[in-house]
């Protein structure tokens, strides 16, 4: 596995455990979704399946915490917004 799996993995387990800490208090289907989305990005670049970001595409994920979040100052939203940032910027 390359630099940019290793570091792409380490931003989506972040992002997990910060999920997993927000449902521990109830945040509902809106999370469920999120951890399983992040589970299966992780087992793409795992497996070498995840597509280029080219410079240009997303994964979609800050935008859909940031329609359901209540902050947009939430740690979270930044969390999934630097795995956004980073496949964007560095995953091409």
């Amino acid at each position: 596995m390359n630099t940019k799996q290793l570091e792409l993995i380490r931003l989506i387990d972040h992002a997990l455990a910060t999920a997993e800490q927000m449902g521990e208090i109830g945040q509902g289907e809106h999370l469920s979704t999120l951890i399983r989305a992040l589970q299966t990005i992780k087992n793409q670049v795992v497996t070498g399946q995840l597509d280029s970001s080219k410079g240009i595409s997303t994964l979609g994920l800050a935008r859909g915490v940031a329609d359901w979040i209540d902050s947009l100052d939430s740690p979270l939203l930044r969390a999934v917004g630097a795995i956004e940032q980073y496949y964007q910027n560095q995953y091409d």
